[in-house]
């Protein structure tokens, strides 16, 4: 099956994104435990501006069909206040960046020390696609943290299984969900697996779907 590796880039840091069309048996590998400390620099570096207009110039510069390319997009990651998330609940948007008024994902991702693990774990919430409607609302609010006032997990779509688990390296924090855990109900009863694979440093954040 089709590979597509996908970058984006921070204002003043670099984000890359990747998305795959196969799946992998991914999970977090073995790392030092995440201390408290550890955690308050993941936070600290979390959220920003990003793009991924190098690596989208540097397909297209290397000869790469338009529809085998990332094209360019913002992402932008805000902290916000919403007690029933959790302490530290961030809103993430993806923006078309040819088409600004064009939202193209909505993520919450709540950050918590898991003890039990001894990772960082990142929850994942992600809007519900039957109702296009709170999906309009809310879009746009990196700019008006007010759009999600009053928000909770059950106005999300439920996503069990779904948690990213990071590791602590000397300059970056790598992370996975585990394998076969994050899975969706289809019409036909079939269990499709979702995983994600992710990586932060101070200049960079990447990850790989599939």
């Amino acid at each position: 099956m089709k590979r597509q590796y996908r970058l984006l880039k921070r204002q003043n840091r670099d984000i890359f994104f990747s998305l795959a069309l196969t799946l992998c048996p991914c999970i977090a590998s073995a790392g030092e435990a995440v201390s408290v400390a550890d955690f308050r620099r993941f936070v600290s570096v979390w959220d920003g501006d990003y793009n991924n207009f190098s690596q989208s110039k540097a397909q297209e510069e290397a000869g790469r069909a338009q529809n085998d390319r990332n094209q360019p997009t913002f992402l932008f990651i805000r902290k916000v206040d919403l007690p029933a998330f959790g302490p530290e609940t961030y809103y993430a948007e993806w923006r078309d960046a040819n088409q600004t008024a064009k939202v193209n994902r909505q993520r919450m991702y709540v950050l918590e020390l898991d003890q039990a693990e001894q990772k960082l774990r990142l929850n994942l919430h992600i809007w519900p696609a039957d109702k296009p409607v709170f999906v309009a609302q809310t879009s746009g609010a990196y700019l008006d943290a007010r759009k999600l006032s009053g928000m909770t997990p059950v106005d999300m779509a439920g996503l069990k299984g779904c948690d990213v688990y990071f590791d602590v390296g000397t300059h970056d924090f790598s992370g996975a969900m585990k394998k076969d855990a994050c899975a969706f109900p289809t019409p036909n009863e079939m269990q499709i697996y979702s995983w994600s694979q992710m990586k932060l440093t101070e200049t960079q954040f990447s990850y790989l779907d599939g």
